[in-house]
Formats: C-alpha cells, structure tokens, sequence
C-alpha cells in the first residue's frame, strides 16, 4: 500500500471536503465549533498536513451535512 497523506486520492478528498464546507456556507470555524475541536484542526486537514480517519470523515459529513457516501463515489470516479 502507498502512502496516503500527499496522493492525489487525498488531495481530491480534501478537495471536494472544502468544496462542501463552502457551499453549506460555512467557515473552518464553523465546522470547528461543530465538532468541539479547535479551527486549526480544520485548518491542518484542509491544508494536507492531517489526515483524517472514517470516523472522523463521518463527523466532518455530519457537522458540514454532505452524505459520505456520495463523497467516496466521487473519489472512485
């Protein structure tokens, strides 16, 4: 297995993750205060320098309000 952080399945990912959170017209400190994390998290999964985990995905799907599935169709695309 590859690594994953800098790949360009995790550069779409954060990619269409930003594209959600601005569409629901929300900031990194909206998402933040949402998930009770600090903005910098946001901040350093947005920017490549955090990878996130399924569970935290689902909570990022759940405080911007995309559905997840729909996301990871679009990574297989």
């Amino acid at each position: 297995m590859s690594r994953t952080l800098r790949s360009t399945r995790q550069k779409k990912l954060i990619a269409l993750i930003i594209e959600k959170r601005k569409a629901a017209g929300l900031t990194q400190s909206d998402v933040a205060k949402k998930l009770r994390r600090y903005q910098s998290i946001v901040a350093n999964i947005e920017s490549g320098e955090r990878r996130i985990d399924v569970i935290e995905f689902l909570e990022l799907a759940e405080a911007i309000g995309f559905d997840p599935g729909e996301l990871i169709g679009a990574l297989r695309r």
